[in-house]
């Protein structure tokens, strides 16, 4: 759900297109809030709603749905009273958008689809035009140059900062035991008993013994994760799998394999291939990380300084 509604954003971005372009706008259209000159109505926020609604009836129902519909609702309107007074201030100091930029954005969202057919379907499925993207992707280029400008570029992250930052905050850095491991599942269902399913496993696992390659095995019988890449897991920290796998794989030793396990669909069989120890990882190996963590706190910080002034300097009234 989460990964569609990264590609529905691209449209819900478009919240307020429809009154702009003179779509949505009437006299029985209920203003939600008005900001400074300007209108957020209710089929402004329909349009921005009703994609994120349809995906959240998939995943919950009842009260638990309408409370999340609800907590959606603020803060999508929420935003929107935001965009609209960056985008007046970005209006008001005349930033410029090329139209090979919003050629470029809209290249760029039409390639998330599998074909143009598709991405023009959807546009046309929430009642959007390629004219109305254009014009909303316009909006949002001028608005995200003025946010750069106004946060990104007045962010700095010192030297000093970064070595206090990881000095506070040893747990963040530490890598716990980990092992490179390999599983082969044997699973058992109405097809195959229980009784067929360990027959099976304990005969792979017998073959394992004799010297047979782990990986070969697991192309053959596995019936679980990774299994055509001979069930390669990678490697997996201590404490991230269930409580009776882990004290079964970290008490092997490299090279060696389990012995059948047991759970509630199948039997499973573990490698060990390398072992990694517990370790600090060193302020050199995560810098960049510690750097992008601090620029993020300070942007969001400023971020909300600004947009705080920008709500105080605007006439800003809820219906």
């Amino acid at each position: 759900m989460r990964a569609y509604l990264r590609i529905l954003s691209v449209f819900i971005i478009a919240i307020g297109c429809l009154a702009v372009c003179g779509q949505a706008s009437g006299f029985g259209n209920k203003i939600l809030v008005v900001v400074n000159d300007e209108v957020i109505t209710q089929a402004d926020l329909d349009v921005a709603l009703t994609p994120v609604t349809n995906e959240l009836k998939k995943e919950f129902s009842g009260d638990e749905l309408k409370a999340k519909i609800e907590e959606t609702r603020d803060e999508i309107l929420n935003q929107m009273v935001e965009d609209k007074l960056i985008l007046q201030e970005a209006k008001r100091r005349g930033v410029v958008v090329d139209e090979s930029e919003i050629d470029e954005r809209l290249k760029d969202v039409e390639m998330r689809f599998p074909s143009t057919g598709d991405f023009n379907d959807e546009i046309e499925k929430i009642g959007l035009t390629i004219t109305i993207l254009r014009v909303r992707y316009k909006e949002q280029l001028m608005m995200a140059k003025l946010v750069t400008h106004e946060i990104k570029d007045k962010v700095v992250v010192t030297p000093a900062e970064i070595s206090d930052y990881y000095d506070k905050r040893p747990e963040e850095f530490g890598a716990p035991e980990s092992v490179h491991l390999k599983s082969i599942m044997i699973r058992f269902d109405e097809a195959t008993t229980e009784l067929l399913a360990k027959q099976k496993a304990d005969d792979v696992y017998r073959l394992i013994k004799e010297g047979r390659d782990f990986s070969d095995l697991a192309k053959l019988y596995s019936q679980g994760a990774k299994a055509e890449e001979g069930g390669d897991l990678g490697f997996i920290p201590k404490g991230q799998m269930r409580e009776e796998f882990d004290k079964v794989i970290f008490a092997l030793k490299a090279g060696e394999a389990s012995p059948p396990i047991k759970t509630d669909t199948g039997y499973y069989i573990f490698k060990v291939e390398e072992k990694k120890d517990a370790y600090s990882q060193p302020l050199s190996e995560v810098r960049d990380n510690v750097e992008n963590a601090i620029f993020r706190e300070k942007a969001q910080k400023r971020y909300k300084e600004w947009i705080a002034k920008l709500k105080r300097d605007a006439f800003i009234q809820f219906k």
